[in-house]
C-alpha cells in the first residue's frame, strides 16, 4: 500500500505545481497587457490558495495602489511562510498606506532578529524622521554610517535628524560629510548653502549655491537662494536675471514678485516696479506688505491720491487676526445674559474679519433679542443673506424667517421697511 501511496502523492504534487505554473503563465500574460484586475481575480479564485498565489496577488495589488487589499494578502501569505522578504514588503505597503506606526513595528521586529539588513534600517530611520523621533533616527544613521561608511545618504539623513534636535553645528558637519563622500550630492549642497547663509558666511553660501546651479541650472531652490543673496548684496541687475529665470520656469510667488519690484525700485525703474508689485497682488490681493510697497512707490511718483489709497488698504488688511477671541468673549457674555457686551464683541469680531459669517449671524440674532426696534437686526440679517446665503443652510433658513416676520410686523404697524 505504501508503495502505491508514495508515487501517488508525488504525482499530486507535480500536478499541483504544474497547475500553479500554468496559472502564473496566464497571470503574467495578463499583466503584460495591463489586465491587473483579471490577473488578481484568477489568482484569488485558484484553489488551493498557496503562499505563492497570495504573494503574487498581494504584489499586484501593491503595484496598482490597492494597499488595503495588499496588506490583507501579505498577512495571509505570512501564515504559510514567515518570510523576511515578505515582511519587508508588508512594511513598505503599510508605509505607502500612511500606516507609519505599523510599518515601524514590522521593521523593528525584523531588526531585532536581523540587524544586518541595512535596507530595513534605512527605511526605519526615515520613518522615525517622519514621525518626529529624531533621536531614534540619529541612532539608526550613526549605526548605518559605521556599517557603510561610503554611502552619502547616511550622513545626510543623520544631518536631518540632528536638524530636528537643533544640533546646528553637528548638522552642518554631517551635511559636509555627505558632500565629501559625493561632490554631486545636490541635496547636501542645498542644505549647506542654507546652513552657511544662517551663519552669515557669504562666500561659503555662494560657493554651494553656484555648485548646485552648475549641476542643475534650473533648480528652483538654488535659483531662489541665488536671487536672494544677490538682492541683499545690492546686485539688483544680477538678481533680476535669476528672478527672470524663475519666472520663465513658472515659479511665481508673492516673495519673488516683491523682490522683482524692489530690485526695479532700487534701480529707479518705477513702472516696472509697479508692474511687479501688482503681479504679487494678483496672487495675494490683500497682502499689506505689497500694498505698502505700492503706496511708497506712488509717493515717490508724486501720486498722493494713489499713495493714500494703497496706504489705507495696507492699514485695513494689517489688522491683527483677533476675531476669534472677540467671538469667544461675545459667546460668554451672551451665555451670561450680558447682551450689551455680547453685541460689542460680536461686532468687533465681524469688523476684524468680514468673512466671519458666524459673527455676523450672532450680531444679527443678538440685536434681534436686545433691541425693541428691530431695524438694526433687520439690517444685519439682510447683510448676512447678501453675503453668506450659501454658507450654512440652517442659519440661512432662520435669517429668511426672521426677515419675513420683522417686515410683516412693521407692515402691521403701518410702516414699510426695505
Amino acid at each position: 500500500m505504501k508503495k502505491i501511496l508514495v508515487p501517488l502523492l508525488f504525482l499530486l504534487v507535480v500536478l499541483k505545481t504544474e497547475a500553479q505554473s500554468s496559472v502564473f503563465t496566464v497571470v503574467d500574460s495578463l499583466l503584460i497587457k495591463g489586465n491587473y484586475q483579471l490577473a488578481i481575480e484568477l489568482l484569488t479564485k485558484s484553489k488551493p490558495q498557496t503562499f505563492e498565489l497570495l504573494e503574487k496577488a498581494a504584489s499586484i495589488n501593491q503595484t496598482i495602489g490597492n494597499d488595503t487589499k495588499a496588506i490583507e494578502l501579505y498577512k495571509k501569505a505570512l501564515t504559510f511562510n514567515n518570510s523576511e522578504s515578505l515582511k519587508i514588503k508588508l512594511g513598505q505597503v503599510y508605509n505607502s498606506a500612511g500606516l507609519s506606526s505599523k510599518a515601524i513595528e514590522v521593521y523593528e521586529n525584523i531588526i531585532k532578529k536581523d540587524s544586518s539588513n541595512l535596507l530595513v534600517l534605512n527605511n526605519l530611520g526615515k520613518l522615525y524622521l517622519v514621525l518626529n523621533k529624531p533621536k531614534k533616527a540619529a541612532l539608526v544613521y550613526i549605526y548605518l554610517k559605521k556599517k557603510d561608511s561610503l554611502n552619502p545618504n547616511y550622513p545626510y539623513q543623520l544631518a536631518e535628524a540632528l536638524s530636528k534636535q537643533n544640533e546646528l553645528f553637528k548638522m552642518g558637519q554631517s551635511y559636509l560629510d555627505a558632500y565629501n563622500l559625493d561632490t554631486l550630492h545636490i541635496k547636501s549642497m542645498y542644505e549647506l548653502a542654507k546652513f552657511f547663509k544662517k551663519l552669515k558666511i557669504k562666500d561659503s553660501t555662494m560657493l554651494f549655491i553656484d555648485k548646485g546651479l552648475k549641476i542643475d541650472s534650473t533648480n528652483l531652490n538654488f535659483l531662489q537662494l541665488k536671487a536672494n543673496e544677490l538682492y541683499f548684496t545690492k546686485k539688483f541687475d544680477e538678481a533680476i536675471n535669476y528672478l527672470t529665470v524663475l519666472d520663465s520656469l513658472n515659479f511665481r510667488s508673492v516673495n519673488t514678485y516683491e523682490m522683482f519690484g524692489m530690485c526695479y525700485y532700487n534701480l529707479e525703474k518705477f513702472d516696472l516696479a509697479e508692474a511687479s508689485f501688482k503681479k504679487a497682488l494678483k496672487i495675494e490681493y490683500n497682502n499689506p506688505k505689497i500694498l505698502y510697497r505700492l503706496a511708497s512707490l506712488a509717493y515717490e511718483k508724486n501720486d498722493a491720491k494713489q499713495a493714500k489709497m494703497y496706504a489705507s488698504m495696507s492699514i485695513f488688511h494689517s489688522k491683527p487676526d483677533i476675531d476669534k477671541q472677540h467671538f469667544l468673549l461675545a459667546v460668554i457674555f451672551k451665555e451670561e445674559n450680558d447682551l450689551k457686551n455680547a453685541l460689542i464683541n460680536f461686532e468687533k469680531a465681524f469688523q476684524n474679519n468680514y468673512n466671519n459669517y458666524k459673527a455676523l449671524f450672532e450680531l444679527a440674532n443678538t440685536s434681534d433679542v436686545y433691541y425693541k426696534d428691530k431695524k438694526t437686526a433687520l439690517k444685519h440679517y439682510k447683510n448676512y443673506l447678501a453675503r453668506f446665503e450659501s454658507k450654512d443652510p440652517k442659519m440661512t433658513e432662520f435669517v429668511e424667517q426672521r426677515i419675513d416676520v420683522i417686515k410683516k410686523q412693521y407692515f402691521i404697524e403701518g410702516e414699510i421697511v426695505d
